[in-house]
């Protein structure tokens, strides 16, 4: 009998959101341009962001309209100063689109890296 139960809820646990993921409520975030999100293009417009944190990760989705237009890994980084507002940090391509990968939150002193396998940025961090 133990057996199976055990497989069930195996399966339960390893599958899925894991249960001490915290789920932040969501909030708007706007683009300004059209951009790439983990492979997905975005357009230019205001969209819910949702974010699942565990531990240092976190998962991040864009939602418009009730639909999910965009997810994406990434890690929470610390910075130096609180951000006033809401901000997009983007890398140009080789072939001029454009790749989401920082996401700062305002009133906070933290952004989210999201983790792109294609490409390799470098951080430097300036005292002011």
């Amino acid at each position: 009998m133990k057996k199976v139960l055990l497989l069930p809820t195996l399966l339960l646990l390893l599958g899925g959101t894991p249960a001490w993921a915290k789920k932040n409520p969501p909030r708007p975030f706007m683009l300004g341009e059209v951009v790439l999100m983990n492979g997905a293009e975005v357009p230019a417009g205001t969209y819910q962001l949702a974010m699942e944190t565990t531990g240092s990760t976190v998962h991040v989705t864009l939602w418009k309209d009730g639909q999910v237009i965009a997810t994406a890994p990434g890690v929470w980084a610390k910075n130096g100063v609180k951000y006033k507002e809401d901000q997009a940090l983007l890398f140009v391509n080789s072939d001029g689109s454009k790749s989401l990968i920082e996401i700062r939150i305002a009133g906070t002193a933290r952004s989210i890296v999201l983790v792109h396998p294609q490409v390799t940025v470098h951080y430097t961090a300036l005292k002011h």
